[in-house]
């Protein structure tokens, strides 16, 4: 119980357990963000098509609504992931980075520690994962959970501040201030995690912000380069593809659960934005695992 109430979690990858760490499994959660620390080995991941060559020492830093594919590992290759909720993550980075930057991280999502940060790192993930296990075992009331709870929260949003200001070390940018049109943008990806599965008119998160659809719109399109209705598609495509290829579920359990009417309409939305129906890419995904 107390464990399912933290925002973040770790998990250990390493070749020698095939079930956590397989080539071709897709090793990220769409709606959270995380990192990926290499401690030994080698791999080898794909973003948005662009491929990245992860060494130990090296952090590879992922924002929610995108597929990390794992392409490649060495025999010896072991790791650490830690993923994070985005309500918990937002209001944190949003302090001290804006939508530029962000968009910078997307783009550039790898980094090599040196020796003298590398070591912090390990202090720093041993430190918070040793915390919540101890508390994880231990009969407290309730009122000690909740304050375990906060205390540990805090212990995460250092760790958070402490990985950006090495990723800043290592990728030099001065963050640039906040504006208005940043806040309308960040509210409206907020939003978006939250209620994609349900709405998916553009209209309905300009009404949020109280501006008209077609201001909106500029903003999005001008702050990140994707209209909002791109925005809409990408997360609702991603999170189907991530559930064609990573899970058991039926194509109509898939449609019910993005809040599809029907999963007729689920497959003609599908195939409308990625070309195949549901079906036609679970069988491919299928026979890419399998080396067919």
């Amino acid at each position: 119980m107390f464990r399912r109430q933290m925002p973040f979690q770790f998990t250990l990858l390493s070749s020698s357990d095939p079930h956590t760490f397989k080539d071709g499994q897709i090793i990220s959660t769409f709606n959270k963000c995380g990192l990926f620390f290499c401690r030994k080995g080698n791999v080898e991941v794909s973003l948005e098509d662009k491929h990245f060559q992860i060494n130990p020492g090296d952090v590879y830093i992922y924002m929610a609504s995108t597929l990390v594919h794992l392409l490649h590992k060495s025999e010896d290759a072991e790791g650490v992931m830690v993923e994070v909720d985005l309500d918990y993550i937002i209001p944190i980075v949003n302090r001290v980075i804006n939508v530029e930057t962000s968009f910078f991280m997307r783009k550039h999502p790898c980094i090599s520690l040196s020796d003298k940060q590398r070591a912090h790192l390990e202090y720093l993930l041993d430190n918070l994962r040793e915390r919540i296990e101890a508390e994880d075992v231990q009969e407290v009331n309730l009122q000690q959970q909740r304050l375990t709870l906060e205390l540990i929260k805090s212990m995460g949003q250092t760790f958070c501040y402490e990985i950006l200001n090495m990723y800043f070390a290592n990728q030099p940018m001065q963050p640039l201030p906040q504006n208005k049109k940043d806040v309308i943008f960040q509210n409206f990806m907020l939003a978006l995690f939250r209620l994609y599965r349900k709405e998916r008119d553009v209209a309905y998160y300009a009404r949020m912000q109280h501006i008209t659809p077609r201001y909106f719109s500029t903003i999005i399109k001008e702050k990140s380069g994707n209209s909002a209705l791109q925005w809409i598609v990408q997360m609702v495509i991603t999170e189907a593809k991530q559930l064609l290829e990573g899970s058991d579920l039926s194509i109509k359990e898939i449609a019910d659960q993005l809040n599809f009417p029907t999963q007729s309409f689920f497959g003609k939305y599908f195939k409308q934005y990625v070309g195949i129906s549901p079906k036609e890419y679970r069988k491919g995904k299928l026979r890419i695992k399998d080396g067919i």
